[in-house]
């Protein structure tokens, strides 16, 4: 019998084979899941604390973004040319800085407010895969590889940069009142009123103990939750100071953390290494962005005062009346320090033991008073270069160590002060 062929169908032969995903695709799998399912499960353990249903819940923030961060990590998604990608980040940005712009207005047109909100949120996925891509490249180009846990053989950046561009929560700080030291933070919903901050931080304090309500730009969460509301090149920063905590949290100095030295050091040193990774990221990907839409808020008029001379200033005072034991002239003085800021435009809420404890912790900040600030800048000036600067100092885990890098280094810790 003949057989009909149908004419211009190819009749080869098909070689059927089993499907056998790549290396690269598995082992990223398998880091993406394990690195989700070990915050899920930490997070479980975290109880709820003094704020009750005002405290943010880091669970419930994990569980949502589950799926996302493991399709975001496999690459799942539209992939965009260096144009599209520039693109995408102008309109993104364009719509913060007018946004930002209309907030500033007197009486800010709520309707407007919301529309900019929803045309924002049309890039926001795409300007979160390419943050994440440019914060990849320079930490990739910097050398910071490393072997994934069970795959010794393979080297890849460990763990993934994921991030998610949102309103971040806000952190409850207390601090002792006869001296400038954390006693624990709580993270709180974060469109909480004024009226309900108040309530909290008053219910908090007490004769020995006082609190503030302070605003965060990132949290070292994972997917990483970082403020939408900055500008570029705000995010691209923030985006690389949250991992270097994903990445510390596997040596030494991340799993120091909670103790006495351990946030000062693990802070300053994500503040120096975000600098130089977002430097490397816009090298890598030069990104042109018009005046007026990179995110940034219209210029205010310049205030006469040097907030970081002032509040370098301040700090020092009340270390000194603290430690001879004058708390009420201590507050006496932070009080009025903070009322003539705002005469001269720079308005702070709330200036207290708790605010020096936050921002103090960041010890390259003016807020602090801490010598591991300049230490830790003197390990940079040393070195600097990412991989050798990370590779001494995530193996640190007190002031002491740090002190004896520095010996290796050549320098004399005792010629280092606060300025």
């Amino acid at each position: 019998m003949k057989r009909l062929r149908p004419s211009g169908l190819d009749t080869s032969p098909v070689d059927l084979r089993p499907w056998q995903p790549p290396l690269l695709l598995l082992s990223t799998t398998a880091a993406a899941t394990f690195t989700v399912a070990l915050v899920i499960a930490l997070s479980l353990l975290v109880a709820r604390g003094p704020a009750g249903s005002d405290e943010y819940s880091v669970w419930r923030w994990e569980a949502e973004h589950l799926a996302g961060s493991v399709f975001s990590l496999l690459g799942v998604g539209e992939e965009l040319s260096e144009q599209e990608e520039a693109e995408r980040l102008e309109a993104y940005f364009r719509v913060t800085s007018a946004i930002r712009a209309e907030l500033q207005a007197e009486s800010p047109d709520r309707a407007l407010l919301e529309a900019l909100a929803n045309e924002r949120a049309l890039y926001e996925n795409d300007v979160e895969r390419i943050i994440e891509r440019y914060v990849t490249n320079a930490v990739v180009a910097a050398g910071l590889k490393r072997p994934l846990p069970l795959f010794e053989g393979m080297r890849m950046l460990w763990p993934a940069v994921d991030i998610e561009l949102t309103n971040p929560p806000q952190v409850l700080v207390r601090s002792p009142r006869d001296e400038i030291r954390s006693k624990g933070y709580t993270l709180l919903q974060p469109d909480l009123t004024l009226e309900a901050i108040e309530r909290i931080e008053a219910h908090t304090d007490d004769e020995d103990t006082v609190s503030v309500v302070l605003p965060i730009g990132g949290l070292a969460v994972y997917p990483a939750i970082i403020r939408e509301d900055r500008s570029y090149y705000s995010i691209l920063r923030t985006a690389a100071h949250e991992w270097v905590h994903f990445y510390l949290a596997f040596y030494p100095l991340g799993i120091a953390y909670n103790t006495p030295d351990g946030p000062t050091l693990n802070e300053t040193v994500a503040n120096v290494a975000e600098v130089e990774i977002a430097r490397i990221a816009r090298g890598l990907h030069p990104i042109d962005l018009p005046e007026g839409a990179d995110g940034r808020a219209p210029p205010r008029e310049r205030s006469s005062l040097s907030f970081s001379t002032e509040m370098r200033e301040l700090r020092l005072a009340v270390d000194d009346l603290l430690a001879a034991g004058r708390v009420v002239e201590a507050e006496a003085l932070m009080e009025e320090r903070r009322l003539h800021l705002a005469e001269h435009g720079i308005f702070i809420r709330k200036i207290n033991q708790a605010y020096f404890a936050f921002y103090g912790s960041y010890a390259t900040l003016p807020q602090s008073s801490d010598p591991i600030g300049p230490k830790v800048e003197r390990v940079w000036e040393e070195t600097g270069d990412l991989l050798e600067f990370m590779s001494l100092v995530r193996e640190m885990r007190t002031e002491a160590e740090l002190d004896a890098i520095l010996v290796r280094l050549g320098v004399d810790p005792a010629t280092i002060t606060v300025e």
